[in-house]
């Protein structure tokens, strides 16, 4: 089914996915939905989305050398096709995965039944209005999405753990980000040096203060952990056809004209435990 722009605006979180792969057809010059509309493209495509999100599995995999989220509770804001949930799934004892689009939501649940993960439930909900009683859980994570921290906030229990986890300042596109600037104007000019994308380039610890969480109340520092991971699609031509469908014709040419499989990631878990 093909739709307008307007009619997928139009369809809010109730946006029908597209058959898998159709994502591999578009026009280049005029894609529907456009370049970086990941709400979109996520609902719409979330086969492109999922192939696209291994990033996700180097911040979870970070994640469990932070945390021990065994016998937790644990709530994903924001929780896209499931790679953030699953994982942590493996070690926590129960995951709320919770997102606004409902193709997205069915996409995730599908990847459960594959994965056979019985530990996760999916839920259609708002970030701003969370389907979760307060005190309820230990840990809520949120990877590559927006947050409510207050309503984050509300839903933790004492002493729980509140975890954000994505690009670093001025990486937004990992190793494309430089590149990419040129062509969308709200990326910042001043980018990450491209040797922290190099593999092997050290971690990074350091702390900040509650303001990033709008002033919600924390014990202690909030802690921020950097690092640099290396997603491999196995096929040049994939990484190609991933990033060129979600970034445009110049993400798709980087990894074409360098035969490059591997997309580098200067990467950040934010962690703090809130007082209440």
């Amino acid at each position: 089914m093909n739709l307008t722009q307007e009619e997928i605006l139009n369809s809010g979180h109730r946006l029908q996915a597209a058959p898998v792969d159709s994502w591999r057809i578009y026009d280049e010059d005029n894609p529907i939905p456009g370049y970086f509309e990941f709400d979109w493209l996520s609902s719409r495509h979330p086969d492109l989305y999922h192939r696209f999100a291994l990033s996700t599995v180097g911040l979870i995999e970070k994640l469990h050398m932070l945390i021990d989220l065994t016998n937790c509770v644990v709530l994903d804001i924001g929780a896209g096709t499931g790679r953030s949930a699953m994982g942590a799934a493996e070690k926590a004892k129960r995951v709320f995965a919770v997102d606004y689009y409902e193709a997205v939501v069915f996409f995730g649940k599908s990847q459960l039944q594959q994965t056979h993960t019985k530990n996760v439930d999916y839920i259609n909900g708002n970030r701003d209005h969370l389907p979760l009683p307060e005190n309820s859980v230990d840990v809520v994570i949120n990877a590559w999405a927006e947050l409510n921290p207050e309503e984050a906030y509300r839903t933790l229990k004492p002493n729980g753990h509140l975890i954000q986890l994505g690009a670093i300042p001025n990486a937004l596109c990992g190793e494309l980000t430089s590149q990419l600037a040129l062509d969308f104007p709200w990326l910042p000019k001043d980018c990450a040096p491209s040797e922290v994308f190099e593999p092997g380039y050290p971690d990074v610890y350091c702390t900040a203060d509650n303001s990033i969480w709008n002033g919600i109340p924390i014990t202690g520092p909030i802690n921020v952990q950097q690092f640099t991971y290396v997603a491999d699609y196995k096929d040049y031509s994939e990484a190609a056809s991933l990033t060129g469908r979600l970034y445009g014709p110049r993400a798709k040419h980087y990894f074409m004209t360098r035969k490059q499989s591997t997309f580098s990631w200067r990467l950040q878990i934010i962690l703090g435990q809130i007082r209440k």
